[in-house]
């Protein structure tokens, strides 16, 4: 049995939904702390050993449930489209992180859930799709509330945007294409195949960028390492169990308590003060993204929000 496929439920004193809610919040939890860490190694740690040691720490945590499945999890009938998915997730992921260290967690976050604007255009565009004229309407709305996080400076005859802001759109476009694609490879793949390639190819892209910059990490500094790795694993993981275990709608609405988690953290350790015009977009943005999950959990063709850029 596929291990990240939801087995059949046992009697639980819990609803599905009350359960999955509960595997949602272990998903924030981990992710506040991988979050925090990563953003206060970043002071003194290069992007790309964060990056290695959050992807080896992925491909410690799956490894396991690999060597159980055999080597029929390598087995692929469409390499390129799976190596394809793979480059997607990792350019969001290095994307992602450059992000997270560089610009407030509050805006950091706030833009990647932009992922799900995106997802509805690319949705229409790959997999042709039918959206509603109030789905378009949102997803107009929220590139509204993007420009007012982003503030790009139109003077002097040219669009510039700050490049940690412009990183977090580019994750936010990857990790879109990534989960679309990722609905057509799951015709004929499993997805601990799809995890698998994923956390291996990210480590060995990651490979370059570390040898160009070879700083042997202290002890404290890899305790630190290590343990934001292993959070992110367990945000994604639990976030995958409770899109299992949950309506995948509902699940993705009680995900955006990441939001003000990460803002809090800001404030409480790095003393971010919100910007009010970066904040006013950041609810634009999710209060449009609310409204794309709840149209459909409505039609019944609600979509993964997918994992965090954890």
């Amino acid at each position: 049995m596929d291990p990240f496929t939801s087995p059949a439920q046992k009697k639980l004193p819990l609803s599905p939904n009350s359960l999955g809610a509960l595997w949602m919040l272990g998903s924030a939890a981990g992710f506040l702390v991988m979050a925090v860490l990563a953003k206060g190694l970043g002071s003194t740690t290069s992007v790309a050993m964060l990056i290695f040691w959050r992807s080896l720490a992925g491909v410690v945590a799956v490894l396991p449930f690999a060597l159980m499945a055999g080597p029929k999890v390598w087995k692929t009938s469409r390499p390129g489209k799976l190596l394809l998915r793979s480059s997607y997730g990792t350019i969001g992921f290095f994307a992602g992180f450059y992000a997270l260290v560089h610009l407030p967690l509050a805006q950091s976050q706030a833009l990647s859930f932009s992922r799900t604007l995106f997802m509805t255009i690319l949705a229409v565009v790959i997999l042709k799709e039918k959206v509603a004229w109030r789905r378009w309407t949102a997803v107009g709305i929220g590139f509204v509330g993007i420009l007012m996080m982003t503030k790009p400076d139109f003077s002097a005859h040219a669009t510039t945007i700050d490049p940690a802001t412009m990183a977090a759109l580019v994750s936010a476009l990857a990790f879109a294409f990534a989960l679309v694609t990722v609905k057509d490879l799951t015709k004929d793949h499993s997805s601990l195949t799809l995890v698998v390639y994923g956390n291996v190819f990210t480590t060995l892209a990651g490979l370059p960028f570390l040898i160009l910059d070879p700083v042997l990490p202290d002890f404290e500094t890899m305790g630190l390492l290590i343990a934001m790795g292993f959070a992110g694993v367990a945000a994604q993981s639990c976030y995958v169990r409770a899109l299992s275990t949950g309506e995948a709608s509902l699940m993705g609405l009680i995900d955006y308590i990441r939001l003000p988690l990460v803002a809090g953290a800001g404030v409480i350790f790095f003393h971010e003060i919100p910007d009010t015009l970066a904040m006013v977009g950041a609810a634009i943005v999710i209060i449009s993204t609310i409204y794309i999950t709840l149209r459909d959990g409505q039609t019944k063709t609600a979509k993964p929000l997918g994992p965090p850029p954890a």
